[in-house]
Parts: structure tokens; C-alpha cells; sequence
């Protein structure tokens, strides 16, 4: 993921948030998506089928990213061993909250991260000391961390934490952060833009990438114009039922009288 954003690709993902079928991995593989976006903040996976999730995405040449719950090492530690490409951390408000996720997701001597290598991770495929060593440098330079900015401690602190090393992105969730802001879902308001504007400003001072969850791709266009460059578009949920909407409403077009 961190090789297409530093070969200045604009990348579009989505969020599985309720489907944990390994095999829709495959399929936002197949659609020719860039990233997955696996959300366990909202909800609770059973461990084992987030790991088959994962494996299947790894399988599939898919980076996928996990939100988490909160920042701990049990989180952050299950979720790189299980095979994460990447975490994305909800809600960061300080710079010493993403020098700790630092800390826990990155390996020695960028961080303290635990050596457990016979792990889905690693694919099983790591032994002896020199290539460990290889391993867990190659996982340092790959490993995508991003900080959620959704409220109003987190802009107010936005310079500190886009100034961390070792934090790669900053994630812009609009409905949190209209709603911080007393604006909710007006993502056209003045203040919102402005807000914007800070954050990616703040990126690209400090040479970090800025995301967006959007509803569709053409509400992605005007946010990569203003230097947006990853995306996630939609949800399994809101893809899956606008889709069976859309049906009805052609079924009611033809048969409903």
C-alpha cells in the first residue's frame, strides 16, 4: 500500500465491516481495489476468522489495513500476527497516543514491537537470525500506521501527531468530526473544509499521506483535488443493500402496478 501511495497512485478501498466471509477478500481483490479496510472498533471478531480473513487477503495480493478498538498492545500485537498490513487507530486526540501505537506496531529500533515470527504473518516462512532480521526491516518499511483524526482535540493537536515518526497516514472520518464540530454530515460547511485543509496541510509538511471514507467514488474526486490520496468508498453494508434497493426499484418499475 505504502509503495502505489509513494508512486503517487490515488488508492480506493472499502470497508468490510459486517461480511467476514474470508472469501470477500477475494472478491474486493478481484474487483481490482487497492486496499481492504477491516473494521474491529465497531464490532467483535472471532480471532480465528479474522485470521482466515487476513490470510485469504494476503493470498490474494490485498493489503488489508485494521481499525482497531483502542491502542494496547494485545490490539495492536493480534492484528500484525494475524497478518494486517497496516493499522489504522480511531479517534487519535494526542502525539503521545500515536508515538505509543508507534511503539507497539513497530519493530526494534523504530519501536518495541513483540518477536513472535511462527505466525500467519510471516507465512510461516522465516528461520535463522539473518533472515529474521530481513523479516522484521522489510515489515518495518511496509507496515502502513494511521491515526484517525475525527475530533477536536485531535485538530487542535493535529501538528504534534502528524510530526511523529513512524506514523504513516492521517484518516479524515468526516461523520465524527462534523460531529465535533456541531456541523454533522455537512462536509461542504466552510469550517469543515478548513479543517481539511489543516489536515492535509500537516501531512504533507510533515511527509504523511492523508485518507477519506467516502460514499462513492465520485465524491472522492474533490477531496483528491485538494490532496486526498487514499480513500475508503462505502462499506459491505451500504454497497450490499444500495444495491438491493436499486433492484427493487427496477422490479417495481416493471412489475409493480
Amino acid at each position: 500500500m505504502k509503495e502505489k501511495l509513494q508512486d503517487g497512485k490515488v488508492l480506493m478501498g472499502t470497508m468490510v465491516m459486517a461480511f467476514d466471509s474470508p472469501d470477500i477478500m477475494r472478491m474486493i481483490a478481484n474487483a481490482g481495489l487497492d486496499w481492504a479496510f477491516l473494521d474491529t472498533e465497531s464490532a467483535d471478531p472471532d480471532p480465528a476468522r479474522l485470521g482466515t480473513m487476513l490470510g485469504y487477503a494476503q493470498m490474494a495480493g490485498l493489503p488489508a489495513v485494521v481499525r482497531i478498538p483502542e491502542i494496547c498492545k494485545t490490539e495492536v500485537g493480534r492484528v500484525l500476527d494475524l497478518g494486517a498490513a497496516g493499522i489504522i487507530c480511531p479517534d487519535v486526540r494526542s502525539a503521545a497516543e500515536a508515538r505509543e501505537l508507534v511503539r507497539l506496531a513497530r519493530y526494534y529500533p523504530e519501536g518495541e514491537r513483540g518477536v513472535a515470527l511462527d505466525r500467519p504473518h510471516t507465512r510461516y516462512s522465516v528461520s535463522g537470525a539473518a533472515d529474521k532480521m530481513r523479516y522484521m526491516e522489510a515489515a518495518n518499511r511496509k507496515l502502513m500506521l494511521v491515526c484517525q483524526i475525527e475530533s477536536l482535540p485531535g485538530l487542535e493537536n493535529l501538528d504534534e501527531i502528524a510530526a511523529v515518526p513512524g506514523i504513516d497516514g492521517l484518516l479524515i472520518g468526516p461523520n465524527d468530526l462534523t460531529q465535533a464540530m456541531g456541523i454533522f454530515g455537512q462536509t461542504e460547511h466552510p469550517d469543515f473544509l478548513a479543517a481539511v485543509r489543516r489536515i492535509i496541510r500537516a501531512a504533507e509538511t510533515h511527509g504523511k499521506y492523508v485518507g477519506m471514507s467516502c460514499g462513492s467514488a465520485a465524491a472522492c474526486v474533490p477531496w483528491a483535488e485538494m490532496g486526498v490520496r487514499f480513500f475508503q468508498v462505502g462499506t459491505d453494508v451500504a454497497l450490499y443493500t444500495g444495491a438491493l434497493r436499486a433492484m427493487r426499484r427496477q422490479w417495481q418499475e416493471r412489475f409493480d402496478v
